[in-house]
């Protein structure tokens, strides 16, 4: 099985579960990890410079900023496969290749 086909199965199951789940899901595990990321690195590398009262109110408000972040790379990572999923089957019909 190659590439287009592994894809083709796995984004077939993936789009009839719906755009809203999809972009929940992963927005919220890519804005968890950038999030976790940023405060991980703040904290070590930022410790020294400032109160740690002050740290509090940073990851307050950075929080839901990372979460946009999130949804917002996971709603261009549905627009994409969906781009690619849809030349797949333009060629698929052009070739009768007849993906799976």
């Amino acid at each position: 099985m190659d590439r287009d086909e592994r894809f083709y199965r796995k984004w077939t199951a993936i789009r009839e579960k719906g755009k809203g789940k999809f972009v929940l899901s992963r927005g919220l595990a890519h804005g968890m990890f950038l999030y976790v990321v940023w405060a991980a690195a703040t904290g070590l590398l930022d410790q020294d410079k400032f109160t740690p009262e002050h740290f509090v109110v940073r990851y307050y408000y950075y929080f839901p900023i990372y979460m946009i972040v999130g949804f917002i790379i996971s709603n261009g990572a549905w627009s994409g496969n969906n781009k690619r999923y849809d030349r797949l089957i333009r060629y698929d019909e052009k070739q009768r290749k007849n993906l799976p």
